[in-house]
């Protein structure tokens, strides 16, 4: 109890803000409501990082050029804002500015570090969805192999479901590769393919795995000479049951039957409104598109968190934010942080299925602003690291 209470950090208000942003985290899967997790974040993360502000214990931090880019990106937006937007979106703005100060500055990051913490998110999150699946279809609430459309928590939806645990399968990669922990590494993986392909039935989150999984075998590969037999046997092995599963099981049929579910439609829609609005400023905070698609429907959303940015806030906060994440991403490899791999692996998913990254806290916060902030606060560089990069 000792150790965990000293590694919530050094001062109370670390204590406060690190214990407050992992009651945030374990809020989307113990809580069923937003206005639930929103208390959260107010209660314990907002108002704490507020009156730090407000009574001067941010003077002497470190502020790196990569969190002032992200001061930039927020004036950028505010801007647009000031133009097309209401109230409510400047609130949304102080909460995400907020979140970053106390993420990525006041709490002590060692524990989101340790690859115990890691490790148990990921088994807390596979648990979360798994269980809450196979209870649902016990209950009669889906039949056995129907997508299970709705959580019992604020992870709710299947989408940014299956991209949180694939996001938190990336996040321990590295851990089980150095330490060799293989049969976790196996069990991980084909615990989150049946999560996400048969309960959830979301290709979202396996678009990220996939990839990063064949990065991890790259690796493999190139620094372990000694596995390459057992990673090409293991290959085809799993090449074989992919064939199989798709010829065989009519919800692993379906995923890929589905097409791109008017995706490309919807995005050159959506691209045409954006240029005849302007590409440099967009199309502002409420456009609301009028285009029907094929199928008769319109659109709810761009399905891209890149697409939402340039439709809404114009091409300056599409590249600023390209630039951002660039930047966290270099930072996160010369560090060697997992959660560059966490972020790299929402960054994919999310470019199919992302919305506006500016809002109340929702699953975009977990996907990207956690560990954007998580990367570039100061305590998780490594000491010959301490630049101002």
């Amino acid at each position: 109890m000792h150790h965990l209470y000293s590694a919530l950090g050094e001062t109370r208000l670390q204590k406060l803000l690190t214990a407050g942003l992992l009651a945030f985290i374990a809020s989307f899967m113990l809580l069923p409501t937003s206005k639930m997790v929103n208390n959260v974040f107010y209660a314990l993360m907002a108002l704490p990082a507020l009156f730090a502000l407000i009574g001067g214990h941010c003077r002497k931090l470190e502020i790196s050029r990569v969190f002032w880019l992200w001061g930039l990106l927020m004036l950028w937006l505010i801007y647009v804002g000031i133009e097309s937007g209401d109230a409510q979106f400047f609130k949304h703005i102080l909460y995400v500015c907020l979140f970053m100060l106390a993420v990525g500055q006041l709490i002590a990051p060692k524990i989101f570090l340790d690859s115990d913490f890691t490790r148990s998110l990921f088994w807390s999150v596979l648990i979360y969805m798994g269980g809450s699946s196979i209870y649902y279809w016990i209950i009669g609430e889906y039949a056995f192999g129907e997508k299970v459309l709705w959580l019992p928590g604020r992870m709710t939806g299947p989408i940014y479901s299956s991209i949180w645990l694939s996001c938190c399968f990336a996040l321990n990669l590295p851990s089980w590769i150095r330490q060799g922990a293989w049969k976790e590494l196996i069990a991980g993986l084909l615990f989150t393919l049946f999560i996400a392909a048969f309960a959830l039935q979301s290709r979202s989150g396996l678009v990220g795995l996939f990839v990063l999984s064949f990065m991890a075998i790259i690796y493999l590969a190139s620094t372990h000479p000694q596995t390459r037999r057992f990673l090409s046997v293991g290959g085809l092995l799993m090449a074989g049951c992919a064939l199989w599963a798709y010829s065989e099981i009519p919800q692993i049929h379906a995923l890929v039957a589905r097409g791109d579910s008017a995706r490309f439609e919807i995005w050159a829609a959506l691209m045409n409104e954006w240029r005849d609005c302007g590409l440099m400023q967009g199309c502002g905070m409420e456009h609301k598109s009028d285009v029907i698609l094929t199928g008769g429907g319109g659109i709810l959303h761009p399905h891209s968190i890149y697409l939402s940015l340039g439709v809404f806030a114009g091409l300056p906060a599409l590249l600023t934010f390209c630039l951002l994440m660039s930047l966290t991403m270099y930072i996160a490899w010369k560090n060697r942080n997992p959660w560059g791999l966490y972020l790299l692996s929402g960054m994919i998913g999310l470019a199919f299925d992302g919305s506006f990254l500016v809002g109340n806290p929702d699953e975009l916060w977990l996907l990207i602003l956690l560990p954007a902030a998580l990367i570039i606060h100061p305590g998780s560089r490594t000491p010959q690291t301490h630049t101002n990069t």
